[in-house]
């Protein structure tokens, strides 16, 4: 049995022993909830079916072709993200089911099973997504896999803080979502390789693109840029779901123009790196924000600004970053999530300062529940799912400020101890001349030679 063989065969038996646990776990802690049990009054799955088909879509289609750009690594890349995709799905279940529970204060009756959960998971996995396109080709199967099953965990725990505790809303994910996912991969990537030239995939000569592989990327970017608007939307319900597509499509192509006006300003020609990604930065940026009553105005300044900036970060930032302080970002998330992730989530901060009874009315406990009265008679006249705590705007403002910061420390520091834990050996990390090479996890793959002068890397590693 050779190297690789040997690897792929332990990643197999913790695997099988991870989704046995999540199985007999989901035997004695998961059910359907009310909407899809046999003894409850049926309820139509219509309009949020189709808004859950939309993100599972992205999740599995979007980011897996977005991310086959690297031309020796593109099995890996579509393959690994259905495989982890698929358990953080599975494990987030567990988790978001677990800290709905202590939200409740009730464990009597088992963790509930419907079409919100559905989309809760394929956010969850989202976020491992965005991870693992800033880690992508440097980790073994078995490290991805850990990373998932940590992040999913740390994932459910920060969203809890940032919803039950500080009240923060952030409907579309800006906050919970690309911010944590991008810095809590930024933070394990730095730490798994900083003064590590063995493993250093800095300057990899197999970590190139080809033009076939880059346009079957931009199927993966299209996907997304089309379906953005269900994702923000997915969870919301009434007029708040209608504004956040409004938002979002005024977001996301306002983002695409910028991109394309910025980079061939700044570069004479267009870059695909920043076509495949900033062109999405406003449907991050609008995530927090997609349901506030912030103006038309507002969603495409917000999407200029994402997408201008984004593509700054493709062009002057990353290569700073990596001659600075030697971080490696394989797929460029810090330019399409953590940058308009915070835009979005700053966004947040003062739509929720500036929101007033003159937007919203009676109604602000919808988007915003801790706004909501908290006169349960006048709260159910007005149909809201429960009675709020009176806040202030300036309160609220407050509190998603606050859950930037606890996302941004939590998402750093637990990066950097996830990472710090798999560069132990016994895990697998695959050395410098083994990285972004298919070969090494596939059978029969043969990496593209006639693009990308493979020849010359190899004797380059």
């Amino acid at each position: 049995m050779g190297k690789f063989e040997a690897i792929n065969l332990r990643f197999a038996i913790i695997y099988a022993t991870l989704q046995l646990i999540t199985l007999l776990l989901f035997a004695f802690c998961v059910g359907y909830g009310p909407s899809a049990d046999a003894r409850q009054p049926a309820e139509s799955l219509a309009v949020r079916y189709g808004l859950w088909q939309d993100v599972h879509v992205m999740v599995y289609v979007g980011f897996g072709f977005l991310l086959v750009f690297n031309g020796r690594h593109s099995w890996s890349s579509v393959g690994f993200n259905l495989l982890l995709s698929a358990f953080a799905w599975q494990w987030s279940v567990l988790c978001y089911g677990f800290w709905a529970k202590v939200a409740e204060g009730d464990f009597s009756e088992p963790i509930p099973l419907d079409i919100k959960m559905l989309i809760a998971a394929d956010f969850s996995a989202a976020t491992v997504m965005v991870t693992f396109s800033g880690v992508l080709g440097k980790l073994s199967p078995l490290q991805y896999l850990l990373m998932t099953f940590f992040e999913v965990i740390i994932i459910s725990t920060n969203q809890f803080i940032g919803e039950a505790k500080f009240g923060a809303e952030d409907e579309g994910g800006s906050m919970f979502i690309h911010t944590f996912g991008c810095y809590f991969g930024l933070a394990l990537s730095w730490i798994m390789f900083f003064r590590n030239k063995t493993y250093n995939p800095l300057n990899h000569p197999h970590n190139i693109t080809t033009y076939n592989s880059d346009t079957f990327s931009m199927i993966g970017t299209l996907f997304l840029w089309i379906f953005w608007p269900s994702f923000n939307g997915a969870l919301a319900d009434g007029a708040a779901q209608h504004r956040a597509i409004i938002n979002t499509l005024l977001s996301i192509v306002a983002s695409a123009g910028a991109t394309f006006a910025v980079s061939g300003l700044f570069r004479g020609k267009f870059g695909m790196p920043e076509v495949q990604n900033s062109t999405l930065a406003g449907g991050v940026a609008m995530g927090t924000c997609s349901t506030m009553m912030i103006e038309p105005w507002a969603a495409l300044l917000i999407g200029t600004c994402a997408g201008s900036l984004s593509t700054l970060g493709f062009i002057y930032l990353t290569p700073f970053l990596e001659r600075t302080v030697k971080l490696h970002d394989t797929a460029g998330i810090h330019n399409l999530h953590g940058i308009p992730g915070l835009i979005g989530s700053f966004a947040g901060v003062f739509a929720a300062l500036h929101a007033s009874p003159d937007k919203y009315g009676d109604y602000v406990g919808y988007v915003f529940p801790h706004m909501g009265t908290s006169n349960e008679t006048l709260a159910w006249e007005l149909g809201l799912p429960e009675p709020g705590h009176d806040r202030s705007a300036n309160t609220q403002g407050g509190m998603q400020a606050a859950a930037i910061g606890v996302t941004l420390g939590l998402a750093i520091s637990s990066g950097l101890f996830v990472g710090a834990f798999l560069r132990i050996p016994v895990f697998d990390q695959p050395l410098r001349k083994d990285q972004f090479d298919d070969s090494h996890w596939w059978v029969e793959a043969s990496p593209p030679s006639a693009e990308s002068g493979s020849d010359k890397e190899d004797e380059e590693l």
